[in-house]
């Protein structure tokens, strides 16, 4: 065979999507699946971004789009910035991209070199590590756990050194549900900017909170520092429709641009839309994010009741178990039995870097959420 990328080697299909195929095997029978893998939002899409796209494509000629993204949506997604975040944002800053993983991708190809090290905490979502990999860098991971798994501006003085790049971080966290607190968000914006590095801010979750203000790194100050990521898809379901955004700094963004133009050229123009509809007429979620909230107190009590370690979220659509106490299996093999005995599928640990964990996604109905935790229960019992 002809040579490939020799950092394609290093890397492996995401264990997350690997059980979410084994669950194939088990549909049917008299027990039903409750697959609680993908943190896909089973909330409806806005009805109103249905049925604006539908007329956009009667009635107007589905051209090429404007590199970057259509100025329209880059000057609602700038406002929208400004109002909620009080920070300076225009549209020449933004770039409309495909998902929040080309965002991710686009910025890690852009400022990553060979060599390079990337700080993250710990736990850290696994679609992270291989664009670091391919790009010939290393994720050094970093325990948070004594430090309610947010990141401290101690603990990256104690993991620094003289390849550190950029720092990557997502809150409110997959998959445990944190979110960054106001002082510690502040620290790190500092220290960044003191040691030169870049911030890679994931904040795909950050219209989903329970009852706290998300704090985002995008801040006046700070700006030349920060890249965020940010999407559609689990604020406003909008999974299929691959919508995302980059914000940087005017400078960075002349360089993220090419890396996007010559990755992807542009999102369709019909998600594009959407996303516009999205932001002008379906900007308030509160009643979804209430139905998450609910979801996680009702499960969260659940397990507290059996004694069961869980990390309590602030925000997202998860919430991450500790397996300490509860069993010798690690992650992987616990999550397979757990299928094969109970039919009930979750995300092991170890893809998120901690093997002691697994994740369950909050986006089944209350009743089956429940059922599915009675019968993580009743497997743990008969152990």
């Amino acid at each position: 065979m002809l040579k490939v990328n020799p950092n394609l080697e290093k890397i492996e299909v995401s264990v997350i999507r690997k059980i979410a195929e084994a669950c194939k095997e088990y549909e049917g029978g008299e027990k039903t699946l409750i697959n609680l893998t993908i943190g896909e939002p089973d909330l409806p899409q806005p009805k109103e971004v249905i049925d604006g796209t539908i007329e956009y494509m009667q009635e107007e000629k589905l051209g090429y789009p404007q590199l970057g993204g259509m100025l329209e949506l880059r000057e609602e997604i700038a406002k929208y910035y400004r109002e909620k975040f009080d920070v300076n944002v225009t549209s020449d800053e933004i770039i409309v991209t495909v998902g929040s993983t080309e965002g991710l991708s686009t910025a890690i190809r852009t400022i990553i070199l060979p060599g390079d090290e990337v700080l993250t905490p710990l736990p850290v979502y696994p679609g992270y590590e291989p664009l670091i990999t391919l790009a010939g860098a290393k994720l050094v991971k970093i325990d948070t756990s004594s430090d309610n798994f947010e990141l401290t501006v101690e603990s990256l003085k104690r993991n620094m050194t003289d390849k550190t790049k950029a720092i990557i971080v997502n809150y409110p966290s997959n998959p445990s549900g944190v979110i960054i607190s106001e002082k510690n968000r502040d620290e790190i914006l500092k220290f960044a900017k003191e040691n030169h590095l870049y911030i890679i801010t994931d904040e795909v979750y950050s219209e989903i909170t329970f009852g706290e203000r998300h704090n985002s790194f995008l801040k006046d100050g700070y700006r030349e520092n920060v890249i965020l990521v940010n999407g559609f898809s689990k604020s406003h379901s909008l999974t299929g429709w691959r919508i995302g955004y980059i914000i940087s700094s005017k400078k960075m963004k002349e360089y993220l641009v090419k890396v996007h133009q010559y990755a992807v050229t542009s999102p369709s123009i019909i998600s594009q839309k959407g996303a516009l509809i999205a932001l002008k007429k379906c900007q308030d979620i509160s009643s979804q994010v209430e139905i998450y909230k609910n979801r996680a107190e009702k499960v969260y009590k659940k397990l507290k009741d059996e004694k069961i370690d869980v990390i309590e979220p602030k925000g997202a659509i998860y919430m991450f178990v500790s397996l300490d106490g509860i069993t010798n299996l690690d992650s992987l093999e616990f999550a397979k039995q757990l299928l094969e005995k109970e039919k009930v599928a979750v995300v092991p640990g170890i893809a998120f870097g901690m093997d002691n964990y697994i994740r369950i996604s909050l986006v089944k109905d209350e009743e089956i959420l429940l059922e599915a935790i009675d019968r993580f229960i009743e497997f743990i019992k008969i152990r």
